[in-house]
């Protein structure tokens, strides 16, 4: 299959997958479940790597209390094998495997779960593993972690790409996937439990998220961008922070001036808030770090001004202050 006969959504996620380098990965192991989100997962693969070696991976979470969860666990396994059967794709194995005891929290669930994986991806050479975790799953849960309390670390967890795992759908809405799924022709089976409001994630889903879809029209949406913005901020401060202060040490009269004007603007903005507090000057606005951003973005190659009550004295190689 070429990738003339792709559709945008596809051609859209193999971006990513030439972004990550993961599209040259010699084998993969695919979580799928049966539901729409895998379903999509499978479909994307088969479309774009069809000649690729890939365990389609499915994992049974044993015997239930319930019979309808019984009955649709048993009714997955069989969908995602039927599947790949049809796909008949020569490099694509199903392979499958089961808890003998009831796992009754999503803690347990989701650690054996994981453990089978890890295990074919050891025994496929260090495969990659791909999930098909989309963008709501990845809102619900930084809301589950904040709720349970947690760090940017943890929030910032969930990536496309990270230590072998690779989410392509992480981008991706479910009104999305479910349009992509039904043009394809892919059926999926729903998870019953995924209405218990037993489950954390589910009331947040059904009820908290619906009521404040109700209340303010819109509001999930602003409140996931909202927090994806945030932690992004947060992520890219920390990380200029470290390297502000090795480019700091280097130059202990004053900022690398190559260093600063490689920066994008707002790296830049937060550079010069770190370089004045390096100098114990606290009291600044956003709109002071703007004029200093817009006075060093010279081509002179030595100048001066004076802001903040202090001579900023710059030449071909050092911003410094008197």
């Amino acid at each position: 299959m070429t990738s003339s006969s792709w559709n945008s959504f596809e051609h859209k996620l193999w971006g990513h997958f030439k972004e990550f380098g993961v599209e040259s990965s010699g084998s993969y192991v695919l979580a799928v479940s049966g539901g729409l989100d895998s379903m999509a997962l499978l479909s994307v693969f088969s479309r774009l790597l069809p000649q690729a070696k890939v365990k389609v991976a499915y994992y049974h979470h044993g015997p239930s209390e319930v019979e309808s969860q019984n009955q649709y666990r048993q009714q997955a396994l069989e969908h995602v094998r039927q599947k790949v059967d049809e796909l008949s794709l020569s490099g694509y194995e199903f392979v499958t495997e089961g808890s003998q005891q009831a796992l009754v929290s999503e803690q347990e669930m989701r650690d054996a779960r994981w453990a089978f994986l890890n295990r074919l991806a050891q025994e496929g050479d260090g495969a990659v593993i791909v999930t098909g975790h989309h963008w709501g799953d990845h809102f619900e849960t930084v809301l589950l972690k904040m709720i349970r309390g947690t760090s940017l670390e943890g929030v910032s967890a969930f990536k496309m790409w990270q230590k072998g795992i690779f989410r392509p759908l992480l981008n991706c809405t479910k009104d999305e996937l479910m349009s992509y799924v039904r043009d394809r022709g892919f059926l999926w089976v729903e998870d019953p439990s995924n209405q218990d409001e037993d489950y954390l994630r589910n009331w947040l889903r059904e009820n908290w998220l619906k009521s404040l879809e109700a209340k303010v029209t819109g509001g999930p949406d602003n409140l996931a961008r909202s927090l994806f913005k945030i932690i992004s901020s947060a992520e890219s401060r920390g990380g200029l922070e470290l390297v502000f202060a090795k480019e700091s040490k280097e130059s202990a009269e004053g900022l690398s001036r190559e260093w600063y004007l490689g920066l994008t603007k707002a790296e830049q903005l937060t550079a010069i808030a770190l370089f004045l507090k390096k100098h114990q000057i606290y009291q600044f606005t956003s709109g002071q770090l703007e004029e200093i951003r817009k006075r060093l973005d010279k081509n002179q190659k030595d100048f001066t001004f004076e802001l903040l009550r202090r001579k900023w004295v710059i030449n071909a190689s050092q911003i410094m202050l008197q």
